[in-house]
């Protein structure tokens, strides 16, 4: 007489079994994600040389309309990339977290975390961007609004000042979704970091994003725009985004005159 052995899976391990590669990452997604990466990195290292801030305003400003493109993006979009399909629960939000260690449901587009993230991403870039601009402008005498320019408020460094608070809190934001992704990827096993370089996600049902023929040249747009405003910007130096009003200064012509 045979005994029966029943064996316990895992449900997460049945669930695996079942799941099907998806298509939920146009290339638009991937792309404008590492050119965010590098236009920011590019922007803060270059912050505090004081002979390249030229350089720094035009990644700066060229991250703001990746940026731009991107938030469009959120109401334009296909689905999972639009901000009607993030998750801004604050519940599973805090389950989400609490959960950090532990593997817990698959979510096919953005995750509690990651929604609020790049939702604040959006924010403090553009505000980094504003303050930016004002620094640029009334206290250095250069940019759009240097004809505010105000040797008192430039002394003071009030917008600097707010300038380098945002943009730290940028920087700290990206830190901990780079960190939340790593634990998803190496703790969790979960594939959201595989899935923005391939564009593929493992599911439970069979999807396929497709973009429309508005979607598919808004993101030729998206991309032809976002690398030819850095170009111009790098190449065109007496550009009214970067250059003195009076278009014969320079950032280090102006920081070594001070010294």
């Amino acid at each position: 007489m045979h005994q029966k052995v029943i064996t316990m899976v895992p449900m997460f391990q049945i669930m695996e079994e079942s799941m099907t590669k998806s298509y939920i990452w146009p290339l638009i997604n991937r792309v404008s994600h590492v050119l965010l990466i590098v236009f920011l990195a590019t922007a803060y290292l270059l912050g505090d040389a004081d002979n390249l801030l030229d350089y720094h305003v035009a990644f700066g400003f060229a991250l703001g309309v990746v940026f731009l493109f991107r938030a469009i993006w959120g109401f334009i979009g296909p689905k999972y990339s639009q901000f009607k399909d993030f998750n801004f629960s604050i519940s599973e939000l805090k389950d989400y977290m609490l959960a950090v260690f532990t593997k817990n449901k698959e979510h096919v587009g953005h995750n509690p975390a990651s929604s609020f993230a790049i939702v604040a991403m959006i924010v403090f870039t553009f505000l980094s961007i504003v303050s930016g601009v004002l620094a640029q402008g009334i206290e250095k005498h250069h940019g759009l609004l240097s004809s505010f320019y105000s040797g008192s408020l430039k002394e003071l460094e009030f917008f600097s000042g707010m300038h380098s608070l945002f943009a730290n809190i940028l920087v700290a934001i990206i830190a901990a979704h780079v960190a939340g992704s790593l634990i998803d990827k190496y703790i969790k096993k979960s594939d959201a970091i595989d899935s923005m370089f391939s564009g593929y996600k493992k599911t439970t049902e069979k999807i396929e994003i497709k973009l429309n023929i508005f979607q598919k040249l808004f993101s030729i747009i998206w991309i032809v725009v976002s690398l030819f405003s850095l170009y111009y910007l790098i190449f065109t130096k007496d550009n009214m985004f970067i250059a003195n009003s009076s278009g014969q200064q320079n950032y280090t012509v102006e920081h070594e005159d001070h010294d």
